[in-house]
């Protein structure tokens, strides 16, 4: 099908099929046999201690290993399918009904897709360096409205943005993170934030210790004002907006507390490029990264 192999040539080009097979066995170079997408060994080898020629017959799928290899679905469906989960626009019913695929598939593919957003946002460097302005802040996204409802568990993330650049991190505390107090603070600040760094931040307790671990700390105290009477360059006016922004992105019926960190990936993943068409190229480039032909060694 044509459509298939543009899709593949697509795929190769990024990184997530190979461009050529090095046979584990005898290390000749592997043939490709597009009608039944195989790279396969074609070599003649010498047996040891004989005079004879075998034949090495090695053979290997051509997605064994790596990202579209996660199931039987063809190529130019995967790459339509994370198109769609790439835009603000995701729909479960969405990619079932156009892509004539399965729940379960929808499902494990979202999944997977999530994956790669996940892996993306914890291999970033920290934001800030030495006199850049960092805003910070912990916010609660679940609650139960007029303390009404079924009870959900309550979930609070917690983040920083850079004034001029806006780059940003946004973390769940949930599992290791969970407890919302100072050790568990700093301790993220001090992963995702560079030292040097000028940080604001809101008066509460949990960030008295900045100054002495590095940092710049400047403090607006909410209960007065949000934005300081005396030097209006201090305030938190970009992580409220962010953490607006997040909200309206995440907040919806059937939220589950255990998923958050794929929420929050994808929400990271899909705003840290202001050029939506490079979206695509920059899922599938980390996607040859992250997943390796099963030929090659993991790195």
């Amino acid at each position: 099908m044509l459509q298939e192999e543009k899709c593949k040539s697509f795929l190769r080009r990024h990184g997530v099929l190979p461009t050529s097979v090095t046979c584990p066995k005898c290390e000749n170079p592997c043939s490709y046999r597009e009608d039944k997408s195989l790279w396969r060994c074609t070599n003649y080898c010498v047996e040891p201690y004989r005079k004879k020629r075998k034949y090495c017959g090695f053979s290997i799928s051509d997605c064994n290993g790596t990202f579209v290899g996660k199931t039987h679905m063809l190529c130019w469906k995967v790459v339509l399918f994370v198109n769609h989960f790439l835009s603000n626009r995701w729909n479960h019913g969405t990619v079932k009904e156009n892509l004539d695929i399965s729940s379960r598939s929808a499902v494990d593919w979202r999944s997977y897709c999530s994956e790669v957003c996940q892996n993306w946002s914890d291999n970033q460097e920290p934001i800030g360096g030495q006199g850049i302005e960092v805003e910070i802040d912990e916010t609660l996204i679940v609650r139960r409205k007029y303390n009404r409802g079924r009870l959900l568990k309550q979930i609070w993330i917690f983040g920083g943005i850079e004034r001029i650049s806006k780059r940003k991190f946004v973390v769940a505390l949930t599992g290791l993170n969970e407890r919302r107090n100072e050790e568990t603070l700093l301790r993220l600040t001090k992963k995702f934030v560079l030292p040097g760094s000028i940080v604001y931040s809101d008066s509460w307790r949990a960030y008295s210790n900045l100054n002495k671990n590095g940092y710049v700390h400047q403090i607006v105290n909410h209960s007065k004002n949000f934005v300081d009477k005396d030097d209006p360059t201090i305030h938190t006016q970009n992580i409220e907006r962010l953490w607006r922004n997040v909200k309206e992105w995440i907040k919806r019926s059937g939220i589950r507390g255990e998923f958050m960190e794929q929420y929050l990936a994808r929400y990271l993943f899909i705003t840290s490029e202001t050029d939506k068409s490079k979206l695509l190229h920059k899922f599938f480039c980390h996607a040859g990264k992250m997943y390796r032909h099963g030929t090659e060694k993991q790195e």
